[in-house]
C-alpha cells in the first residue's frame, strides 16, 4: 500500500474558498509575497512623487501651489504606514490568508482613493494648459491609477470576480473625481470631450489587460491545482464525481503510464471503519485477473483520511453513452457484452465478492489492443464478500453488514437488494445482469419510468416486461434468457455466473 508521505491532497482540498479567505499554504504564500512587491514599488514610488513635488513647487504659485503642497503632505503622511506593512509582509513571517485578504482589500481600496485624491490636486495645475494638450494631459491624468489597476489583476491572485469588483471601485473613484473636476473649473466642451476620451481609452484599454488576465491565471491556477500529487501519481482531469467520491485520469510520474485514480473521502463514506473496509476490498479485487475486470494498481489513505485507488485508464464509453448516443444493441452484440461481463463475474464470484452495482454506467466498452468491443467492469472497489466467503477477504459478515451504504442502482437492484439484504449473493449480480441486458437492447431499464422507490417495489413484486413487446426481432431464446436472469427468486436464476455465460453462448443458436 502506499500512503502520502507529503499533504498534497489535503493541501488541493484546501484551496482558496470563493471568497478567497482560506488557501493552500503555497497560495498564502503567494499573496503575502505579491502584497510585499506592490507595497514595496509603492514606497518607492510615494519617494518619487515626493521628489518630483519639491521640485515642482518651485515653479508655481496661488491654487497650483497650494495643491501641490497638498499633495506634498498627503505622500508624507502615507509613506510611513507602507514602510511598515512592508515590513510586516516579510517572508520570515507567514500571515494567516484572511488577515492577508482583508490587508489587500483596505490597501488598494486606500491607495485608489489616494490616486483620485491626487488627481484632484493635480487637476487645477493642468487646468491654465488644458486646452493646448488635452490629449496628452488625459493620457497622463490616467496613468497612475491605470498602473494599479494592472498590478492588481496581475499580481494578487484572486477569482476573477473579485478583481472585477475592485477594479469597478478604482473606476467610481476616477467617475467621482472628473465629475467634481469638471463642475468646479471651466473647460470648453471639445477640450473637455478630448481629455475624458483620451484618460478613459487608458483606463479601459489597461482594464481589459488587468480582467483577462486575472481570468487566465484563475484558470491556469485551476489546472496547476488539479495536477497535483499523489503518491507517485500526478492527477490530471477530473472525469466525473459521484456520492462516494470523484474520478480523475492520472498518470504514473515514473512509468508515464496513463491510469484513474478514485477518490473516496472520509465525509462520503461515512466513517474510519468504512475506509479500512475499503482497503481491505481493494486489496481483495486487485488479485482479480480476469480480462474484462479492470485492473487496480495501487491504493493509499492520504493524511486527511481521504481513500484513493489506481486503475487503468479505459478510454471509450460506458453502456449507458454508447446507448443513449447509438441506441439500443441487436442482439449478437448484446450477448458478446453480457459474457464479457459474465465471466468477470464468474472471477469474482469464486473469490467471494459480489459486485452489488452493475449497471450500464458501472461498463465500459470500447477497443484494446486492437480489439474492438471489450467490455471492462467497473468499480470493483465497491464490492462485498457474500456470507460464505467472508473469511476469504479477512473480513467478518458483522463488519461488511453495518456500513450504512447504498448498495446498488434502483433501476438495477435485485428483489433481495430492494428487501434490504445487506449480503447479497452472486445470484443478486445475474438480477443486475440481466436487467443490463434488457436496458442493451431495448434502451430502457425493465421498470424505467418510476420513481426510486416504486422501481424497487416492482423489482420485488412485478414480473418484467418481455424485451420482444418492445423490440418483437428479438430471438425469443435471449428474451427467455433475461426473463430466467429476472427471476424473484435467486433459486430460480442461472447457478452461475459460468452457467449463465454457457448459457448466452447458446442463445442465438437454438432460435
Amino acid at each position: 500500500m502506499t500512503r502520502l508521505a507529503d499533504n498534497a491532497l489535503p493541501t488541493r482540498f484546501r484551496f482558496a474558498s470563493s471568497d478567497g479567505a482560506r488557501g493552500s499554504d503555497d497560495l498564502v504564500a503567494t499573496v503575502q509575497s505579491r502584497l510585499r512587491v506592490v507595497t514595496v514599488v509603492g514606497v518607492v514610488t510615494l519617494l518619487a512623487i515626493c521628489l518630483n513635488y519639491s521640485v515642482r513647487m518651485l515653479s508655481l504659485s496661488g491654487d497650483a501651489l497650494a495643491s501641490m503642497r497638498a499633495g506634498l503632505i498627503a505622500n508624507s503622511v502615507l509613506f510611513p504606514p507602507l514602510a511598515l506593512q512592508a515590513w510586516w509582509l516579510r517572508r520570515s513571517r507567514p500571515r494567516a490568508m484572511r488577515t492577508l485578504r482583508w490587508l489587500e482589500t483596505g490597501f488598494f481600496a486606500i491607495i485608489s482613493v489616494f490616486f483620485a485624491l491626487q488627481m484632484m490636486s493635480d487637476f487645477p495645475s493642468i487646468v491654465p494648459v488644458l486646452d493646448t494638450a488635452p490629449l496628452d494631459l488625459g493620457y497622463s491624468q490616467a496613468a497612475w491609477m491605470s498602473s494599479f489597476i494592472v498590478a492588481y489583476g496581475l499580481l494578487i491572485p484572486n477569482r476573477w470576480q473579485r478583481t472585477a469588483g475592485m477594479i469597478g471601485f478604482m473606476l467610481g473613484l476616477v467617475v467621482v473625481v472628473d465629475v467634481l473636476c469638471f463642475s468646479r473649473y471651466d473647460v470648453a466642451g471639445a477640450v473637455a470631450a478630448t481629455y475624458l476620451v483620451a484618460q478613459w481609452t487608458v483606463l479601459l484599454g489597461f482594464t481589459a489587460y488587468a480582467l483577462f488576465g486575472a481570468y487566465r491565471i484563475e484558470a491556469a491556477t485551476m489546472v496547476a491545482r488539479d495536477a497535483v500529487k499523489l503518491g507517485q501519481y500526478v492527477l490530471v482531469e477530473r472525469l466525473g464525481s459521484g456520492g462516494m467520491g470523484e474520478v480523475h485520469r492520472a498518470e504514473h510520474r515514473l512509468l508515464r503510464r496513463p491510469c484513474a485514480i478514485k477518490l473516496i473521502r472520509p465525509e462520503h463514506a461515512g466513517n474510519a471503519d468504512v475506509l479500512r473496509r475499503f482497503e481491505r476490498e481493494v486489496q481483495a479485487t486487485a488479485a482479480l485477473t480476469h480480462p474484462n475486470t479492470i485492473a487496480i494498481y495501487d491504493y493509499g489513505i492520504t493524511d486527511d483520511g481521504t481513500f484513493y485507488y489506481a486503475m487503468e485508464y479505459l478510454p471509450g464509453d460506458t453502456l449507458e453513452q454508447l446507448v443513449m448516443r447509438d441506441g439500443p444493441m441487436d442482439a449478437p452484440r448484446c450477448i458478446h457484452v453480457l459474457r464479457q461481463i459474465a465471466g468477470a463475474l464468474h472471477e469474482a464470484h469464486s473469490a467471494g465478492l459480489t459486485h452489488r452495482d452493475i449497471k450500464p454506467g458501472n461498463v465500459m466498452l470500447g477497443a484494446r489492443g486492437g480489439v474492438a468491443d471489450v467490455a471492462k467492469l467497473l468499480d470493483f472497489g465497491l464490492v462485498t464478500a457474500h456470507k460464505a466467503d467472508a473469511d476469504a477477504v479477512g473480513d467478518t459478515a458483522g463488519d461488511i453488514t453495518q456500513t450504512g451504504m447504498v448498495v446498488g442502482t434502483p433501476a438495477y437492484m435485485s428483489p433481495e437488494q430492494c428487501a434490504g439484504d445487506q449480503q447479497p449473493g452472486p445470484a443478486s449480480d445475474l438480477y443486475s445482469l440481466g436487467a443490463l441486458g434488457y436496458f442493451l437492447v431495448t434502451g430502457r431499464s425493465p421498470f424505467e419510468g418510476r420513481a426510486p422507490l416504486q422501481m424497487m417495489l416492482a423489482h420485488m413484486s412485478e414480473a418484467p416486461p418481455s424485451v420482444r413487446t418492445v423490440r418483437p426481432e428479438l430471438p425469443a431464446s435471449l428474451d427467455a434468457l433475461l426473463q430466467r436472469c429476472l427471476a424473484k427468486r435467486p433459486a430460480d436464476r442461472y447457478a452461475s455466473a459460468n452457467a449463465l455465460d454457457i448459457a448466452l453462448g447458446s442463445a442465438l443458436t437454438t432460435d
